[in-house]
């Protein structure tokens, strides 16, 4: 044994060189499982001294659990001696000096030495390759685990798309209810089932970019066809190199459909809607000329034929008078509100303090006679349309001075509230002490021709109406407030930058 240990020790032997200097442990024990000399690599794997190993059976390098079984695999070996190289070499656990146990990848061979068989082992420890590949393993468990409890169909795929990992939901959404094993597989095969602009996008992806959402029409294999809404990113392994993508995916073929199919009866309302619109209009329009004829013929025959007529007659004329110009009031005010998105101007930068100065001035005899007080914040700018603005404030407070108690001088204040209404919105209030309405009432006020005071007091009920499609026009609300007998509060919506906003809103 010393000759051999000593060919391997030779500095002027080449083989020695290649022993000594080798990146993996070589052992070599003769045909008794006894270590004849190892390169300084099988010391430091197995944590011995130099020359510690020599004449120790080989099976010191494995735990006590494996020594006997390995003692039979060893003379099975020797009496029929095969060459295993790497590749298709054996992982075994062993151990070391200190008693811990790791895992090594050992290939072997036969030589003769001295004209006896002697078997050479070549050592590599692999410990950190399983770690890494449990890790492996492991991340893919939890990623599986992940994308099959994701509210999304998730794939992973490597640089050349084939499937790493595809969860429950991806095969259902692209597979449908065909079982195919696709792990493996290039997700482009067949390529018919996906759209041709998804190559470039994934070529993309893989050197970095992220796809963005996406949204195509896709043929699944059950040959049925689904919209899927998707994204794709690069993953990346540790050592922060791409490695492939990972593509989430939702079948939206159910809410593209429904969208759809809203759209389409949004069309169908806003084309009905504008055709009730240019109906009431043209309806309108048409009535007044009649109704010009009834009340002019009327008050002739007030006028010139009073006298012929008897009591109950003129009774009958005044009544005639009376409900014309009622019903022609009521077609001017329907005019009016037809006019608000038929007949609007576009929007402009608009000074609502400029906007209540004008109201007040148009409203100075009816304040007068009422003695009514008028008090106004300091208002904001906005972008709207100024004769609608004024038409809806002019609304309010002439409301306010009209349903005045008769126990109190009215008091209107118009009140700027500045506090956070959401982004680019404003909230003006318009307060009045007049008799007020049940709460219960809030939304009825604001429906076309409705009165909670009947004929006690004048007009047509389509004032508030007119206010609040002005204010749902400038992308607000209006909403009321009210205590019998204590006033009512006019809380306004109103955005402040809306451009050229001519949608119909009651679409």
């Amino acid at each position: 044994m010393s000759d051999i240990k000593s060919i391997f020790n030779q500095d002027s032997n080449p083989l020695a060189a290649l022993f000594n200097a080798a990146s993996e442990g070589i052992i070599i024990c003769n045909k008794k499982g006894i270590i004849v000399t190892a390169n300084p690599m099988a010391d430091k794997i197995f944590g011995y001294e130099d020359g510690e190993l020599i004449n120790e059976p080989l099976e010191i390098l494995l735990p006590d659990s494996m020594k006997k079984m390995h003692v039979g695999l060893r003379d099975g070996y020797i009496k029929n001696p095969k060459t295993r190289t790497k590749g298709l070499g054996k992982e075994f656990l062993a151990q070391r000096k200190n008693k811990d146990q790791f895992v090594v990848e050992i290939s072997i061979s036969s030589l003769q030495l001295d004209g006896e068989l002697h078997v050479a082992a070549f050592i590599n420890d692999i410990t950190k390759r399983k770690e890494a590949e449990k890790e492996v393993i492991e991340q893919r468990q939890l990623l599986e685990y992940y994308a099959d409890y994701a509210p999304a169909a998730i794939t992973m795929l490597d640089k050349d798309f084939r499937y790493l990992v595809a969860s429950t939901r991806w095969k259902k959404t692209f597979l449908g209810d065909i079982n195919e094993e696709i792990i493996g597989k290039k997700i482009f095969d067949p390529i018919e089932y996906f759209s041709q602009e998804w190559i470039p996008i994934f070529e993309e992806v893989v050197k970095g970019k992220k796809s963005g959402i996406q949204l195509d029409y896709v043929k699944r294999r059950d040959n049925k066809t689904a919209c899927i809404e998707w994204q794709a990113h690069p993953w990346y392994n540790n050592d922060r190199e791409i490695s492939g993508i990972i593509v989430f995916a939702e079948d939206v073929t159910e809410r593209v459909e429904n969208e759809k199919k809203v759209k389409l009866y949004l069309q169908e309302l806003i084309a009905k809607n504008r055709e009730l619109e240019d109906f009431a209009y043209v309806s309108s329009h048409d009535l007044q000329e009649p109704l010009r004829k009834i009340r002019a013929f009327g008050d002739r025959l007030k006028t010139k034929e009073k006298e012929k007529l008897s009591e109950k007659g003129q009774d009958y004329i005044d009544r005639m008078l009376s409900s014309a110009e009622r019903m022609q009031q009521l077609i001017s005010d329907l005019l009016r509100f037809s006019r608000i998105t038929s007949k609007a101007k576009d929007f402009e930068q608009i000074n609502l303090n400029n906007v209540l100065t004008d109201v007040i001035s148009d409203l100075e005899i009816a304040i007068n006679e009422a003695e009514a007080e008028i008090r106004i914040d300091h208002l904001p700018n906005l972008k709207g349309d100024s004769t609608q603005l004024r038409q809806l404030f002019q609304n309010l407070i002439s409301n306010a001075i009209k349903f005045k108690r008769d126990d109190a001088k009215p008091i209107v204040e118009v009140k700027y509230l500045p506090e956070d209404h959401g982004e680019d919105v404003i909230q003006i209030a318009v307060k009045d002490n007049g008799i007020g309405f049940d709460q219960k009432y809030s939304d009825r006020i604001f429906q076309i021709f409705q009165r909670l005071e009947g004929r006690k007091y004048n007009g047509s009920g389509i004032g508030l109406a007119i206010c609040k499609k002005i204010a749902q026009r400038h992308g607000g609300d209006i909403t009321a407030l009210s205590n019998i007998g204590k006033g009512t509060t006019f809380y306004i919506t109103l955005r402040t930058d809306l451009e050229n906003q001519n949608l119909d809103i009651n679409a």
